[in-house]
């Protein structure tokens, strides 16, 4: 799990910075480090994010392959 992958999930949940850092319970500013790559996933996060990731739909997977090559 990096930031790239943690961003490609808040944005296939269509949800703001502010929405995610609520569902995962971390401030908002967590979450743009993490994204910039500018902040370690703690393994708090880490388990958030593998959890939400394993509910998310198959069509995640495609659409993360097409988030990569886009950045």
């Amino acid at each position: 799990m990096d930031g790239m992958k943690a961003k490609a999930i808040r944005y296939f949940l269509e949800e703001s910075q502010e929405k995610f850092a609520k569902r995962i319970g971390v401030a908002a500013s967590t979450i743009c480090a993490i994204e910039k790559n500018q902040r370690d996933i703690t393994d708090y996060i880490r388990a958030k994010l593998v959890r939400i990731e394993a509910g998310l739909p198959e069509e995640f997977d495609l659409f993360y392959d097409g988030f990569r090559k886009s950045v």
